[in-house]
């Protein structure tokens, strides 16, 4: 794989503008919110997020698992435009905020804009003490098409990237839009990589994850994603080797040299990776860090990813890319939020 050069990795998900607040007791109670709790926003929270707006302290962050993902990639290979991301979001003024910050990052947005009155997605993170109550309304977030995707203005930038990382709640929104993109990356020979994202996806969209498994050659979930995979294709193991084994052989395009790799995550235990025509699965031990350098774990597994992904498009080596995963991942749970600070502290 060649080295770093404009548009090399592509990106597509649910895009959320994430507003990170300190609160006291008096707003948790205001919306009826736990003070550690991630919901989905109701009539009533709708509110909230113009209410936070207006803290004197507020910090505006892209987001979004595929744009976390996306951003630290761009972060890390530290290369105006490298990455491109496609998502949805609408033309008001969190969609700016939104837009203003991936060009912070250099990072080059495609975004579709919503015309049914959606506002752009968002996510209130409401900061108490050490706890946190995160408020996400996905809105325009849901509403990208594959029109959209294959508009000839965003698909040049599909046909132009040799690396593509999508995580499992886009098949929610663009299915359609998932199935193209990994369909190019197989008949092309380019690396496509899926995350499984949460264990409800393949519980409840199992069909459309198996329709895009063929053309998968890297996948990331967690062990408990990896579990509910299982159990819903009816797999008797309890073994999280052997679960990645099977996932690892799951039938490629024919004629394929294909050799899928399955990156699973499992806390603080080693990290298992199997790959497809290899009788040993490998394990890839987490060093430990002291739990008061701990701030939020949320991000972790969308850290990793990217810093696999950055290390491999150049390298292509598992060891330093699994290296590389891990310390991304450790960099983000030590930061509040998905931010990213100065890249010259990421030595």
């Amino acid at each position: 794989m060649a080295g770093i050069v404009d548009g090399c990795v592509l990106g597509m998900g649910n895009p959320l503008l994430d507003m990170q607040v300190t609160v006291d007791g008096s707003t948790l109670q205001k919306y009826d919110l736990k003070a550690d709790d991630s919901i989905l926003a109701e009539d009533k929270h709708m509110p909230l997020y113009d209410e936070v707006k207006e803290y004197p302290i507020i910090e505006y962050l892209a987001g979004g698992a595929t744009l976390n993902t996306i951003k630290m990639i761009q972060w890390i290979l530290d290369r105006p435009n490298a990455c491109t991301y496609i998502g949805c979001i609408s033309e008001d003024e969190y969609g700016q905020i939104l837009k203003d910050e991936c060009e912070k990052l250099k990072l080059r947005p495609r975004f579709q804009f919503s015309t049914d009155g959606a506002g752009t997605g968002k996510c209130a993170v409401l900061l108490n003490d050490k706890n946190r109550s995160m408020v996400t309304y996905l809105g325009a977030s849901k509403e990208l098409t594959l029109k959209h995707v294959q508009n000839p203005d965003t698909w040049c930038y599909v046909e132009k990237a040799r690396v593509y990382y999508i995580a499992g709640y886009a098949i929610n929104s663009c299915y359609d839009g998932v199935l193209a993109i990994a369909q190019h990356a197989s008949e092309n020979g380019k690396l496509f990589c899926f995350n499984l994202s949460a264990p409800f996806l393949p519980t409840f969209f199992t069909e459309q994850i198996d329709s895009i498994m063929p053309f998968v050659d890297v996948l990331f979930c967690n062990s408990e994603e990896a579990e509910a995979y299982a159990a819903k294709h009816g797999w008797d193991t309890k073994s999280i080797f052997e679960v990645a084994r099977q996932i690892a052989s799951y039938p490629c395009p024919s004629p394929s040299d294909k050799k899928r790799m399955v990156v699973v995550t499992r806390a603080k235990n080693p990290i298992v990776v199997a790959v497809a025509g290899e009788k040993e699965v490998r394990s890839y031990p987490v060093p430990m860090l002291a739990s008061d350098l701990i701030v939020d774990t949320n991000g972790a597994g969308d850290a990793l990813a990217a810093g696999f992904i950055a290390d491999y498009l150049l390298r292509e080596s598992v060891d330093r890319a699994i290296a590389s995963g891990i310390k991304a991942a450790r960099y983000i749970i030590q930061k509040s939020g998905f931010s990213l600070g100065p890249r010259g502290d990421y030595v």
